[in-house]
């Protein structure tokens, strides 16, 4: 099948309706378009920006309906107020930079006679010329807080295979992308770490992908029910400073807008990636993977919009994880004598020895999406969304390193030893390399196999309800149809294989949501009086089962684990205000409050009582929980000509989602323990921004600051072969941070486009809450203070550079640096060793790539594209390794 899609191309004469090609079109909007301050920018790069919206092109020769034109790119979108009188009147000032005044005078003469002559063709040629609106339209709602934006053109000049692999040059976030295709592609945002998954939120379209049934390294967001291709722009918003989003904003909100068809087309898109990766030696090998996206789009008697689309991957990652003895080497006769063990350090610095690894993973994905849009007027439009996805990991051949001397046979060890104490722990391993006694555990070489089956859905009526007032309201749901997780006890190979193994079955996994927003741009006729408010309802279920396997290979399942039986129910209901007062010249003050009833239900979760030995796992209902919390947010700004100031005041509240209260689960190698009684975070967050326009771009600093009490954090209580931790408050956190950003298209009229930024930041804990239990990975009491520590995953420096060269126009070639130092991952700090299996280590990775576009004489438009991610082969680690230098190569058509 992997040729199949750009075969098509040639036969359903696919073009460039997305595949930028050489002539670039450089259309205005309609005289019925809202145009911003700084249309004369082009918008193709990155979102230039706080409160401001652009990225947006009008289809040439065609007024578009207001309502297909916002719900594309914003969400209920208002003004601030008075800001678009003052906007337009500084628009002929910035029209004069970087662009030949002649052409715009021509162009504003025919869009103000109404003309409807086609581009000419030796114009340059947009991505999604004939899809979306472009120019900035009026500020939205969410200009109290910073953001930043990637549109299409910035992602078709990065190596991004799937969804999250678009934000990863943006500024204070870090993506923890394992490989290709990761399920667990969790996300941080500035004071959020990576495993505090509930404190971002990520829509696509107005429908929610984050994942608030799970937490830590298993709550990313649903990445993959949007397909790279299918996106028109991201916007990042970061911090709690909108009443419209709940307090799971701490970190950001990620804003994914996919796009509609103004007409009919095709599109096809095919890429193949290759890594050849070698780290400790035995784990050498070439993981190959592939992608293919088709799509069809029409919009029918300027009505009625549909658009089809299916997105396939299959990719191979490089082994995830190494099997590790870092329980302490003793020097002593007996054991098995084998070759093949690695020496290394473990992450604080024990002696340790390496014997196997995970092998690679294997995942399919097939993504079917169909989107359907009605005008019920002109400016009013309803849409539905429908995705469906199917979704497969194999992990089935983990590597074993370590043969026996005498046999010549591979070793497969015993059971994990019971490290738990000083005395228990001082027991000799069952290996010995070249002296040192070690435990190889056996149950860690079993393979595990996943099926997954997701269904989506989303209606949407946004646009305009009369002059004066406009209505964005979704409702949706998420369901996860099948979920289930095999893991095998013994490896395929292994002769005291019994096929025995556990299965996880989440059998309920859905969530419901329903947003109302009403918004006017002019309060009771006020034009410098502007209000945002509405009404939000959600509910999360899980069911979760954890079965005994009486045979892997068939899925027979035995017993039901009863100490592994969890369930619960959240659910979530707001109201919210926010209004914005323009006051004397260039000042502007927002006030607004979220007010949330939250509750917690039908809660069955697990605990242990006792340690070590006389530990017992047992799973008792939980009573159900209320709270009430109020939100205040506060933004003052003031915007004398280029520059701009805002000061943003936030509250939020952030609840407990079901993993963290309910969901205890249990591995071959980890225990992680729920608690039902945890309490909301509460923050109080700051935000003070400067910005400088400039032409085609911006400078801009932003001065951040996060105190949150009983912030919950999952605390590593035991390590070694078996690892233990819970979830808990810890009652005070804070984090403070400088952002630097600079974003500027062809600098001095060159032929070059250069974005920069980069992020400072300290997150330490202020009061831990007294001493925590801790057994380390010798068996020792390592008890600890939380106070005064760095919190964990969340590292001081991030940069990120990004230039594109314009070499014609149609070829482009980019570069990027990406660069983040290291963090701890456990919480006492003790893991000072940097670049090993375990660590959060630093890592600067090197990232190419070069675009060439052309148009066939049938009308086909085509882009062939080339590039290299980690040009350097920088080896680096976010507990588990990341990819090595890796090759792509795509191309695209389309008609």
């Amino acid at each position: 099948m992997k040729p199949i899609f750009i075969a098509l191309a040639s036969v359903l004469h696919v073009s460039s309706a997305w595949a930028e090609d050489s002539e670039q079109q450089k259309n205005t909007l309609s005289q019925n378009t809202v145009r911003g301050s700084r249309e004369s920018r082009p918008s193709a790069e990155i979102f230039q920006s706080t409160g401001g919206i652009n990225g947006l092109i009008a289809q040439p020769n065609k007024t578009t309906p207001p309502a297909q034109n916002l719900s594309q790119v914003a969400q209920s979108a208002v003004p601030l107020p008075g800001s678009v009188e003052k906007e337009m009147a500084s628009e002929a000032s910035d029209k004069d930079e970087g662009k030949n005044k002649d052409k715009d005078k021509d162009k504003d003469k025919a869009a103000e006679k109404g003309t409807d002559k086609p581009a000419p063709d030796n114009q340059k040629e947009t991505v999604f010329k004939e899809m979306v609106v472009t120019g900035e339209i009026e500020k939205d709602s969410h200009y109290t807080s910073p953001s930043t934006r990637v549109t299409r053109a910035q992602i078709e000049r990065q190596n991004a295979q799937t969804t999250e692999e678009v934000l990863k040059y943006q500024p204070s976030l870090q993506i923890r992308q394992r490989y290709v295709g990761d399920p667990n592609g969790v996300l941080g945002i500035r004071g959020a770490d990576m495993f505090s998954t509930a404190r971002n939120m990520v829509f696509a379209d107005g429908l929610p992908l984050h994942n608030f049934l799970q937490a830590t390294f298993n709550g990313a967001p649903r990445w993959s029910m949007v397909g790279p291709n299918e996106i028109d722009a991201v916007d990042i918003v970061y911090g709690p400073f909108s009443a419209e989003y709940s307090g799971n904003s701490i970190g950001g909100v990620v804003n994914i807008k996919t796009r509609m068809p103004k007409k009919q087309e095709f599109y096809v898109e095919s890429s193949l990636f290759v890594q050849p990766y070698n780290n400790y030696g035995p784990d050498k090998g070439t993981f190959v993977g592939d992608r293919q996206f088709a799509s069809y789009g029409n919009r029918i008697k300027d009505v009625l919009t549909v658009w089809f689309s299916y997105n396939r991957l299959e990719a191979q990652s490089h082994p995830m994880s190494y099997f590790i003895d870092n329980t302490g080497l003793h020097t002593a006769p007996g054991g098995t004598a084998v070759t093949g063990g690695i020496r290394t350090p473990d992450t604080r610095g024990v002696p340790s020895i390496i014997y196997g690894d995970t092998g690679p993973e294997k995942v399919n994905t097939s993504l079917y999406k169909v989107k359907l849009g009605y005008d019920l007027t002109p400016a009013l439009q309803a849409i539905f969304t429908g995705a469906f996805e199917e979704r497969t990991r194999n992990g089935n051949n983990p590597a074993n390193y370590v043969t026996s001397s005498a046999t010549g046979q591979p070793f497969w060890g015993g059971p994990a030893p019971a490290c738990f104490s000083v005395p228990t722990c001082a027991t000799p391993g069952n290996a010995s390399l070249g002296g040192d006694r070690f435990d190889v555990v056996q149950r860690g070489f079993g393979g595990n196999k996943d099926d997954r089956q997701t269904l989506n859905m989303g209606l949407t009526l946004r646009g305009a309800l009369n002059p004066n007032w406009n209505i964005d309201t979704t409702v949706s749901s998420f369901d996860v149809l099948k979920d289930t997780r095999a893991t095998a006890f013994f490896n395929k190979n292994d002769p005291a294989n019994t096929g025995a193994g556990q299965l996880q079955d989440f059998k309920t996994f859905n969530w419901r949501n329903a947003d109302l927003k009403l918004s006017t741009p002019a309060l009771f006729g006020n034009p410098k009086w502007s209000l945002v408010t509405g009404y939000h309802w959600d509910q999360y279920n899980l069911n979760f089962k954890q079965y005994s396997l009486t045979d892997f290979d068939t899925l027979q399942r035995g017993a039901l684990q009863a100490n592994r039986n969890n369930s619960g129910r959240t659910s979530t209901q707001a109201f919210f205000g926010q209004s914005a007062i323009r006051f004397l010249p260039d000042w502007d003050i927002t006030a607004g409050a979220r007010w949330e009833w939250w509750s917690a239900s039908n809660g069955v979760a697990s605990s242990t009582i006792g340690t070590g030995s006389s530990a017992v796992t047992v799973s008792t209902p939980r009573p159900d929980r209320d709270l009430f919390a109020v939100s205040p947010k506060v933004s003052v700004g003031y915007e004398p000509g280029n520059w701009k100031y805002r000061y943003s005041f936030g509250r939020a509240h952030r609840f407990p989602v079901i993993a963290e209260l309910f969901q205890s689960l249990s591995s071959p190698t980890s225990i992680t323990e729920a608690n039902a009684d945890l309490k909301a975070e509460n923050g109080t967050h700051h935000n003070f921004m400067i910005e400088y326009g400039l032409p085609r771009g911006y400078m801009r600093m932003n001065v951040f600051r996060d105190d949150i009490k009983d912030a919950i954090q999952q605390v590593l209580r035991a390590s070694g072969p078996i690892t233990s931790s819970s979830f808990q408050n810890i009652p005070k956190t804070s984090t403070t941070g400088i952002e630097l950003i600079f974003n500027q298209r062809r600098i001095m009229d060159s032929k070059f486009d250069f974005m920069f930024n980069g992020t400072w930041m300290n997150a330490k804990v202020d009061n831990g809450g007294g001493i925590i239990k801790f057994t380390n990975s010798l068996g020792q009491n390592a008890d600890y203070s939380m106070d005064g520590l760095q919190r964990i995953r969340l590292p001081h420096w991030r940069v990120n550079a990004f230039v594109t060269y314009n070499a014609t126009e149609n070829w482009d070639t980019s570069a990027a640096v990406r660069y983040t130092s290291d963090s701890f991952n456990d919480p006492d700090n003790k893991d000072f060793v940097n670049n090993v299996f375990g660590a959060q280590s630093d890592f600067t990775f090197v990232d190419l790539k070069t675009n060439y576009r052309h148009k066939f004489a049938s009308g086909i438009k085509s882009r062939f594209s080339f590039g290299i991610t980690n040009v350097n082969n920088m080896q680096a680690y976010v507990f588990h390794p990341y990819p090595q230098r890796t090759y792509l190569v795509e191309a695209a058509f389309s008609y």
